[in-house]
């Protein structure tokens, strides 16, 4: 039997960057860290070309989103303009770029929390 992967709706790569927030949960590494930043990045564009992005409220969430440092190197570090590297101890997992180090799960968290809020407004 044929399984369909369907990514036809900003929904859709939401769910995908929960299950890559999933995925830092069990094992913080720099793949697991480029694919939830690279999901993160790219999300706001599928929301910007959705027929939702006629609503005045998904216009403000975007703004506020685009406006989150967070989620601006997850722009940079997927326009390849700032690089990262991770660093791993045994309770903690340091996001580091430039001479920035940022906490993986308070990053983590403050991407799924705007993004978060996007969904619970729209639902879609």
């Amino acid at each position: 039997m044929a399984e369909l992967h369907d990514f036809s709706a900003p929904r859709n790569l939401y769910e995908k960057l929960i299950r890559d927030s999933e995925k830092l949960d069990l094992q913080v590494n720099g793949d697991n860290v480029f694919n939830f930043v690279s999901t993160a990045f790219h999300l706001q564009h599928w929301i910007k070309n959705s027929p939702l992005i006629s609503s005045e409220v998904v216009k403000r969430i975007l703004r506020r989103i685009g406006r989150d440092k967070y989620i601006k190197h997850c722009q940079a570090i997927a326009r390849a303009k700032e690089h990262f590297s991770v660093e791993v101890n045994e309770n903690t997992a340091i996001l580091i770029i430039g001479s920035e180090r940022i906490d993986m799960k308070d990053f983590k968290s403050e991407i799924m929390q705007q993004y978060g809020n996007y969904f619970q407004v729209k639902g879609h």
